[in-house]
């Protein structure tokens, strides 16, 4: 079977189980039906084999065994994988979130920069524009202030003219386009420089966020609320373990196991994987 068809298999199959599940009163996401699929396939007790393709049987047996996992009322191990998917779905590792800033950052600037760049001016009006244009740019590609606070902008408006009068704008146009975003980008980092100068000798920047401040307040409530979290998890996890060591005895003869056992088990994933991801935050 092809990459395509398959995959179009495993959509068919997951858009049933949502199905199955909301006539059944119970509204599933895509993302955690995908994952419950992949987490019975991948169980050896369903006996499925990710070799060969999945006959009409092996889909209808599939998408019984995801719908009544999904439908379980009080399940530890559904609770798992539901934790397991909404971490997936919404954390973000440093690097990737600042990689996903810069494209967004990129996304808001390149229709401007391409204002700028692009133009041919002729009038007094032109240039002028151009000039309101290059201080949108600046004020986008600082984050800090809105380009319609008439505060920022003039603030704004003063630093750029210190280092880039009005009057150089007939040299910048005569730019290469890659020298002139070069210039740009340039210009943008001098003139948020002098603004945040400008913040901390009292000078203006109001509209400036002081992040060192707000991080002090705000890291230590949110690290003391998780550390919180953490200690619960950890608590409650060697108790769960404490108390399986104890049923657990090895002298109890080997037979079907005891529900209570495979409850409590499930549980103790439960926690151990919170503590995990908690951690993972810390």
């Amino acid at each position: 079977m092809s990459q395509a068809r398959a995959e179009n298999v495993i959509k068919n199959i997951i858009r049933e189980i949502e199905q199955e599940c909301a006539v059944k009163g119970r509204a599933v996401s895509e993302t955690l039906v995908a994952f419950m699929v992949k987490v019975v396939v991948l169980d050896p007790r369903n006996e499925f084999n990710v070799d060969r393709k999945l006959t009409k049987k092996d889909v209808q047996k599939l998408v019984e065994l995801c719908v009544d996992k999904l439908l379980e009322e009080w399940s530890p191990a559904l609770d798992t994988i539901k934790m397991q998917v909404y971490f997936d779905m919404n954390y973000t590792s440093r690097r990737e979130f600042v990689e996903e800033y810069y494209r967004l950052l990129q996304d808001r600037l390149s229709p401007v920069s391409r204002e700028i760049t692009d133009s041919r001016v002729k009038t007094r009006d032109e240039v002028e524009g151009v000039y309101r244009n290059i201080i949108s740019y600046v004020l986008l590609r600082s984050g800090m202030g809105s380009t319609t606070d008439v505060t920022t902008v003039r603030e704004t408006t003063a630093a750029l003219q210190s280092v880039f009068p009005q009057l150089e704008l007939g040299a910048f146009m005569s730019l290469t386009k890659t020298d002139k975003e070069q210039q740009l980008s340039e210009m943008s980092t001098i003139v948020t420089g002098i603004r945040l100068f400008n913040k901390f000798s009292k000078r203006g920047g109001e509209s400036i966020d002081d992040l060192p401040v707000i991080l002090s307040e705000a890291l230590p409530a949110v690290t003391k609320g998780l550390e919180k979290d953490l200690n619960v998890s950890q608590r409650l996890a060697w108790r769960y373990t404490a108390l399986l060591e104890r049923l657990m005895d090895p002298e109890n003869p080997p037979g079907e196991p005891d529900p209570s056992l495979l409850l409590l088990n499930q549980v103790l994933y439960n926690v151990r994987q919170h503590e995990v991801l908690l951690k993972v935050l810390l």
